[in-house]
């Protein structure tokens, strides 16, 4: 059942992924992107989504639409334009014994059929001047990159009093952008290998940043007196099948315990971030078992992964057998439903059909 009281709006990349295997079949297109990602995984733990932005009013757009749907998102700020086409985002798979480091995928926007090409469009469209006169009300704000729009609206919610999360994966060409960005932000979560310290760019005092370090962990500050970095071991997993997909749960886990029903009236500690952060890395350790962005929900129920991801943040500190059980449990269940329809190909061929 959905609690009214967890709401979360997000503004940023929304994309057709298309996951392209080794032998050349191709995966159900489905929502991807950043902001995809992390409002469709919190719609699925029970959060209310309000997706802000603008799709094509493509074949693409409308298969966004309907998974949003599928988790009950608040439709009225997702627009269609004629003017403009769909991003469709190609996974193609790798060969991680021939590959030269741990990658498990390289991302395109080059068709494999014709190369065609479908980026995203950051220009915010004239009909979208006045979306901030109907925001819908929202606890937490995510943004994944600087858009003029996506800034106002985080300021916007960020004086109302939700908690603004920002997501980078650059700078971008405005820096004045960036900074406004980083300002409103309570949390500023970037991975090192594309940005390194933020500490020019004024980030809240009082804010969260995180730094993801891949195979490393994480590390993260918080605090106005003590700003030392606090580090988090990734976790050990019995086999990597697909990393995509994997910050976006780190961040959807994060959210989900920090500033959930569960947090309630829990002081945002030291102690309350690194448990949440945990909780993170546990379903992003799930899902690299899995193909895609979220084939984690593809496998366990959303009550059995908040259970997981409870249970194994809790016991980091203690005897890691039942991690292990967990995680060797959960590689068991992938392996009985890796040949689900939702895992299957549908015939897709080029992105001309989008």
């Amino acid at each position: 059942m959905r609690n009214a009281a967890l709401s979360i709006a997000g503004t940023g990349l929304f994309a057709l992924d298309v996951i392209v295997r080794l032998d050349g079949s191709k995966a159900t297109p489905s929502l991807g992107g950043s902001a995809g990602n992390v409002l469709s995984i919190l719609g699925a733990l029970g959060w209310g989504t309000s997706p802000v932005g603008v799709l094509g009013d493509d074949l693409a757009g409308h298969a966004i639409r309907r998974d949003f749907e599928r988790v009950g998102a608040d439709m009225r700020l997702l627009q269609r334009s004629m003017a403009r086409c769909t991003p469709v985002i190609f996974q193609h798979q790798l060969d991680r014994q021939a590959a030269e480091d741990d990658a498990t995928h390289r991302f395109t926007f080059a068709c494999p059929n014709c190369g065609g090409r479908r980026r995203p469009y950051w220009d915010d469209d004239p009909e979208f001047a006045d979306v901030r006169a109907h925001l819908p009300p929202a606890s937490v704000f995510y943004l994944d990159r600087p858009t003029r729009l996506g800034v106002a609206v985080a300021e916007q919610y960020a004086s109302h009093g939700a908690v603004v999360v920002f997501e980078p994966s650059a700078v971008g060409g405005d820096v004045d952008l960036f900074v406004r960005a980083a300002r409103a932000a309570h949390v500023v979560k970037y991975a090192d290998e594309r940005l390194g310290d933020l500490g020019a760019y004024h980030l809240r005092p009082d804010g969260i940043e995180i730094q993801t370090r891949g195979s490393h962990g994480l590390r993260f500050r918080a605090g106005t007196v003590d700003r030392s970095w606090t580090y988090l071991p990734a976790f050990r997993l019995p086999f990597i099948h697909d990393t995509a997909g994997a910050g976006d749960w780190c961040t959807a886990g994060m959210v989900h315990e920090l500033f959930g029903a569960a947090a309630g009236a829990r002081l945002i500690d030291r102690d309350a971030i690194e448990h949440a952060l945990a909780f993170g890395q546990v379903l992003s350790t799930l899902n690299c078992m899995t193909e895609g962005a979220r084939g984690l929900l593809a496998t366990w129920s959303p009550d059995q992964i908040v259970r997981a991801g409870r249970s194994v943040a809790q016991a980091r500190t203690g005897p890691g057998l039942f991690v292990d059980q967990t995680f060797r449990s959960f590689a068991h269940d992938v392996g009985r439903t890796s040949s689900t329809a939702a895992l299957r190909g549908d015939g897709f061929g080029c992105c001309s059909t989008l």
